[in-house]
């Protein structure tokens, strides 16, 4: 159980590291549109597609559920997180627990 519960945190935070990745990246240009030239005709087409992309929308396509895919992803990461953590503490504890009333 210990050993798939790591292989569905290494995957699920490796996915949704992407994917917010991604979402940072996208905000931070948002943010700084002059770095993607805000001012230019030019280059509208790339602040469309990156403020789409951000929003959830590319072109005429809903990507909305690449975003909550990432929250998913997140959520699970924590709380398998958590879980191994909290395990490994027990784990040790009840070793050290094992050992004490070993030596008494």
């Amino acid at each position: 159980m210990y050993r798939i519960l790591r292989i569905v945190h290494r995957v699920t935070g490796l996915i949704g590291a992407i994917i917010v990745l991604i979402m940072a990246i996208s905000g931070l240009l948002l943010n700084h549109r002059s770095l993607i030239g805000y001012n230019s005709d030019a280059e509208m087409k790339l602040q469309n597609f990156i403020f789409g992309l951000h929003s959830g929308t590319v072109g005429n396509v809903s990507i909305v559920w690449v975003t909550d895919f990432g929250a998913i992803c997140m959520i699970v990461l924590s709380i398998s997180g958590i879980w191994m953590w909290v395990n490994t503490r027990m784990t040790k504890h009840n070793q050290l627990k094992r050992r004490k009333n070993y030596h008494e």
